[in-house]
């Protein structure tokens, strides 16, 4: 499965389950990648519509409750199947939820805004 879109109260979310890339953040193999509509305000308080993308981490994402019921399928059943299927775009479904409300952290965007300005990202 390359990708299913998963249907709920807010606008699409795309999540892929295969070849997702490494984590960025530990560069172990990611589980999952969802891509969902974001927008926001530039300087002169115009929306700007986009994409964002949250990977799910079995390492770095262990700890959060979002993740938690989400990682324990993936530990279980290895991969998504017609057999899980309903219920892994449950809780894809709500882990996308969770990953919408989140806001990055503004230390850690500005040092990577500093790394994509020097081209080292």
């Amino acid at each position: 499965m390359a990708g299913c879109r998963v249907r709920n109260e807010q606008p699409s979310l795309l999540v892929q389950v295969d070849g997702v890339p490494d984590c960025g953040r530990c560069s172990r193999p990611g589980l999952m990648l969802a891509s969902f509509p974001h927008s926001w305000k530039n300087r002169r308080n115009q929306d700007v519509e986009g994409v964002r993308a949250s990977l799910l981490c079995s390492s770095c994402d262990a700890m959060d409750p979002a993740a938690a019921e989400l990682l324990a399928l993936f530990a279980v059943d290895d991969m998504v199947t017609q057999g899980n299927l309903s219920a892994f775009a449950d809780l894809a479904g709500d882990w996308g939820d969770v990953q919408r409300q989140r806001q990055p952290a503004a230390q850690a965007l500005a040092y990577e805004e500093d790394l994509w300005r020097r081209g080292e990202l």
